[in-house]
């Protein structure tokens, strides 16, 4: 099949720029932006366009004023000039490490015959490596048949010598030497050449597309061949990449195709101008629509390579604001300069993508972004040890307040599996994990700061409390519970998810708190102390009285009609309770005694009215002996 040894190089990177390989090149030609940005919504165009003088040296000093840039024959204003120059022999500290993926790269492909012609391009490429190339670029070599995705590359200048070596031209030459030639190429010879032209095509299209996703700054291919003629269109092979495919491609992938034709024009006893046939042509018109350029005659052949790597290392870049949308087609783009010394060389124009293409390209670039990794969730788990209870108020700003408090669930006399719980660390998370309260929570049921019995007094300044208050949005709020001991060793764990009411309705109730106490002094206790924590428990004994507050709310300062009913199991109303308004103002207050209720589970309906609406709610509890 057609010989294809792709040796890909990146033009080297500043000592300034960082060790990691891929990070330095994107830097090295990155300094400037991205050469071309067509079809976006702001309609940026960046166009890279190398200057040079009468000998071929680079011009560095042009300005915006100089250049006369037209798109479709139309003036353009220019934005921005900025002149890029890479200098590959840089040393700095060292070079980054010997492989790295492909980010700026030259492809040389060859389609020569053997003999002299193959030993010129192996001299040739020899001393482009040696001689162009710095200690810090980095080749790789490509055989037309390798995967992309194998393609790395290295510093080790013995295996590109290797490589280079082991080239051999085989034009003319048509025996199969592997397995996929024998079933897949070996035919006559016109069909074998039409292969082998389909199988090139092919790998430059590859490439090309392969080196525009990996890097927007300019890239090189030096595409060394004897000529490559153009395949024809052929039923059933439609879908195959076309030599306009090479061009389209190259030209949105920032890709100047440089042709190099190693034959030797005074031994063949052809001139520069008699080689116009075909395949020839197809090495001019290559370079000539990539902004490359065909060099067609191996005398000159090593001052012009040399030129190849100048090109890359030194060349402006251009930038304007198109007023073309996203048609899909070829923009023709003239760069001139108003200075009679210098000669410039620009591609001839870019294709704009389609509204399609914008988003496969917006699509391909998030599934190639790296996703950041998210911190395994806890599983859910209710802890068997803590009683938790939850309160929800009106907070500012359109929050909800919420309360937390928790007691120990009673242990089963003669359980000596876990020690008792002594304090919680809460930690409640919103929507976006942000931490939104944290902190350690003191029980208040019986075990709490004041005994086994009674109200909960207020902590001590400084000592952690036996309530957590937090504002938060309405909403899912997602709930961590380390469960410690006396020591502060955790001896459980308890992840739940909550809602979050909206209470910003017009008429609104929040959630009762229910206070306990046995004696006429605790209940004046508790009625005098409007920050008294309420309980977590729905179990009471017929000795207890229980104080019941809850917020009510309604439009502006009006205060809500508030009713309470007791009922029985199965919802009967047994009796009407008395609601008595306590300060704050939208707060009430219900003194239940539980002497006269025999042993049993019963509930509370409270009811809010106003002409705006009507809120209720029901709290269930169970009386013991």
């Amino acid at each position: 099949m057609r010989s294809l040894l792709a040796v890909v190089v990146a033009v080297a990177v500043s000592s300034q720029a960082p060790a990691a390989g891929r990070l330095a090149l994107q830097q090295a030609r990155g300094d400037a932006e991205p050469r071309r940005s067509v079809g976006t919504t702001a309609g940026v165009v960046y166009i890279d366009v190398i200057a040079a003088d009468a000998a071929g040296r680079a011009v560095g000093n042009l300005e915006a004023a100089d250049f006369d840039l037209r798109e479709d024959g139309t003036l353009q204003s220019i934005d921005d000039v900025r002149f890029v120059k890479v200098d590959g022999a840089a040393a700095g500290d060292g070079p980054p490490p010997i492989h790295s993926q492909v980010d700026e790269q030259t492809e040389a492909a060859r389609d020569v015959g053997a003999g002299a012609t193959t030993e010129r391009v192996r001299e040739a490429l020899t001393r482009f490596v040696d001689r162009d190339l710095g200690p810090r670029d980095l080749v790789t070599v490509m055989k037309p048949l390798d995967s992309l995705l194998t393609i790395r590359l290295t510093r080790d200048r013995d295996q590109v010598h290797r490589a280079i070596d082991a080239f051999d031209g085989r034009k003319g030459a048509y025996a199969p030497r592997t397995a996929f030639e024998q079933n897949y190429i070996a035919n006559t010879p016109m069909r074998i050449e039409a292969a082998r032209s389909q199988v090139t095509i092919s790998a430059l299209n590859a490439l090309a597309i392969h080196l525009g996703s990996l890097s927007n700054a300019r890239k090189t291919i030096v595409l060394v061949s004897e000529g490559l003629p153009r395949t024809e269109r052929r039923r059933g092979f439609e879908p195959l990449p076309t030599f306009e495919s090479v061009v389209r491609a190259a030209n949105r992938s920032n890709v100047s195709i440089y042709a190099v034709d190693p034959q030797n024009l005074a031994e063949s006893g052809k001139t520069a101008s008699t080689v116009d046939d075909n395949p020839q042509e197809t090495l001019r018109t290559l370079a000539n629509e990539t902004g490359g350029e065909a060099i067609l005659d191996a005398n000159d052949l090593d001052n012009r390579m040399r030129r190849i790597a100048g090109d890359s290392s030194a060349y402006y870049l251009l930038t304007y604001r198109s007023a073309r949308t996203e048609d899909g087609r070829f923009h023709e783009i003239q760069v001139r300069v108003k200075r009679p010394d210098v000669r410039v060389r620009a591609r001839k124009g870019y294709w704009a993508s389609t509204p399609g293409e914008r988003l496969r390209a917006n699509l391909l670039a998030q599934a190639r972004d790296p996703v950041p990794a998210k911190p395994l969730e806890p599983a859910r788990r209710i802890s068997p040890l803590v009683r938790p209870w939850f309160g929800l108020a009106r907070g500012a700003g359109g929050r909800t307040r919420v309360t937390f408090v928790w007691e120990p669930v009673d242990r089963v006399p003669g359980d000596r599996v876990a020690p008792s719980p002594s304090r919680i660390v809460l930690t409640a998370l919103g929507p976006d994990n942000t931490a939104l309260f944290e902190g350690p929570v003191h029980p208040a049921g019986p075990v709490g700061p004041t005994g086994p019995t009674g109200p909960i007094e207020n902590d001590p300044p400084g000592e952690t409390s036996a309530r957590a208050v937090f504002d938060v949005p309405p909403g899912r709020l997602r709930l961590r519970m380390s469960i410690q001991d006396a020591t502060e060793r955790v001896i459980d764990s308890d992840v739940r998810e909550i809602a979050i009411r909206d209470l910003r309705a017009p008429v609104a109730l929040g959630t009762p708190e229910v206070l306990r106490a046995r004696t006429a002094r605790d209940v004046r206790a508790l009625v005098a102390d409007p920050a008294a924590v309420p309980v977590a428990s729905r179990e009471f004994s017929r000795a207890e009285r229980l104080i019941i507050r809850f917020p009510a709310y309604a439009p502006g300062a009006e205060r809500p009609l508030v009713a309470a009913k007791l009922l029985s199991r199965s919802g009967k109303v047994m009796r009407d309770l008395q609601v008595q308004p306590v300060a704050p103002d939208d707060e009430n207050q219900i003194d239940l005694p539980l002497a006269s209720l025999a042993a049993g589970e019963y509930q509370l309906e409270i009811t809010a009215k106003s002409p705006a609406g009507e809120a209720r709610d029901l709290i269930s509890f169970r009386v013991t002996s």
